[in-house]
């Protein structure tokens, strides 16, 4: 009897263990999904406010958030597997009045097809410079590209095979609003590289927010964004990044 009962009271302490064990798992799992949504709630108010986020508590509970806010790209930037097709955009909103082009770096055996957008806005003048690049002589024959001459480049880290040089004159009249560079023929990096002068900040975006829950359940979430990459089918209109009024 006496062991029985001792086989009993081991057995009632082995299950209490383990409800305690997954009560506890269960909790460290609820903390884990409100430091990561918090967390999110950090990058997305960040994005909206293009601000820090300083420390914020979330109901009257212990998950709080806080988020970091940095804006660079002034000495141009790097767009890592541009899909074929896909455009990398350049605003000169804001860019130094000594800038003068814009070296275009990129690899493979991609082309790149690069359209200029100048405007007045005041006199209602736009217009539109076309430039292309393509170091295959082959395909250069039909397509009708300036042919470059493949070589060795470096630019923030990155190596390239080809490069184009676009001038700028940013006196003109139209002034040069926004440059788009496709991809053609397959996916490749680009490289953006102003010469002459800078271009303003905020071409790339990086922010880190940290979300914490109960118990010290910490999530950390980062997100870099370049705002330059837009969908292709706004090849053909001129693109803002802004709000459009009637």
């Amino acid at each position: 009897m006496i062991m029985i009962m001792a086989v009993i009271g081991a057995v009632s302490v082995s299950v209490a263990a383990r409800e305690v064990e997954s009560l506890r798992s269960q909790e460290v799992e609820t903390a884990g999904s409100q430091a990561e949504a918090a967390a999110g709630a950090g990058i997305e108010l960040a994005l909206s406010s293009r601000a820090n986020v300083p420390q914020t508590q979330i109901g009257t509970g212990d998950v709080t958030y806080q988020a970091t806010y940095a804006s660079s790209g002034s000495v141009g930037f790097v767009a890592a597997d541009v899909e074929e097709g896909d455009v990398v955009s350049v605003s000169f909103v804001g860019a130094s009045a000594g800038l003068s082009g814009i070296n275009v770096y990129w690899n493979n055996d991609a082309a790149v097809f690069v359209s200029l957008f100048n405007g007045n806005q005041a006199t209602g003048n736009y217009t539109v410079g076309r430039f292309s690049g393509d170091a295959n002589a082959a395909r250069v024959a039909s397509n009708k590209f300036t042919l470059v001459t493949s070589g060795t480049y470096s630019f923030q880290g990155a190596s390239f095979a080809n490069r184009t040089t676009i001038p700028i004159n940013m006196a003109a009249d139209p002034a040069p609003l926004q440059l788009r560079v496709m991809v053609l023929y397959q996916r490749s990096s680009v490289g953006i590289e102003p010469t002459g002068g800078t271009l303003a900040d905020g071409g790339i975006v990086t922010i880190n927010s940290t979300g914490t829950a109960e118990n010290n359940i910490v999530t950390n979430v980062s997100l870099t964004r370049f705002s330059e990459q837009i969908p292709a089918v706004f090849d053909n209109v001129l693109y803002t990044n802004g709000s459009l009024s009637q």
